[in-house]
């Protein structure tokens, strides 16, 4: 299962490799957030969106905001197990008039636990929706984001994003 997640990371790292320096630039953000996993447990993490309509060459319609993020949150739990939340989405953002910009969304999400020299891990499907919105000059992010791994559980993010437009 690892070598499938390695392989879908380093195949977005290439869509956004290949892209011309002045594209990628203005397309990738990335920053850190802080997760609040079902509503009870505390998490810090990374979070990278990357521009995907221009990679799949959809120039209007529906899709023409379509971006991919991906993130990475280490679980703050009281015990001495080691929770990863990984995730990795296709969004679609809505253009408002106001400086606040919601944002839809599905992908995959994969949830591993390590405890004494064991490992669990689960995988599932995520359904979320967010906003943009600027905090001064830095853009930031909130999202409630329901995941099926497991029993199904729902994280709500926030954080600020570095790097191109949004």
């Amino acid at each position: 299962m690892m070598k499938r997640w390695i392989v879908m990371l380093a195949s977005l790292a290439f869509l956004v490799a290949v892209q011309p320096a002045e594209e990628a630039e203005a397309q990738v953000m990335f920053g850190p957030q802080v997760v609040l996993w079902d509503f009870d447990e505390l998490g810090i993490g990374a979070r990278v969106d990357f521009g995907l309509a221009d990679a799949f060459g959809i120039e209007d319609g529906f899709f023409q905001t379509l971006f991919g993020s991906a993130n990475v949150s280490y679980l703050l739990l009281d015990g001495d197990g080691t929770p990863l939340d990984i995730n990795l989405n296709a969004n679609v953002s809505f253009d408002t008039d106001a400086n606040v910009r919601p944002y839809a969304g599905a992908g995959i999400n994969h949830l591993r636990f390590s405890f004494g020299g064991f490992t669990v891990s689960n995988s599932g499907l995520n359904l979320l929706g967010g906003l943009f919105f600027d905090l001064g000059s830095v853009p930031a992010f909130g999202e409630l984001k329901y995941s099926t791994s497991g029993a199904g559980f729902l994280t709500l993010s926030g954080g600020v994003l570095f790097g191109g437009g949004s």
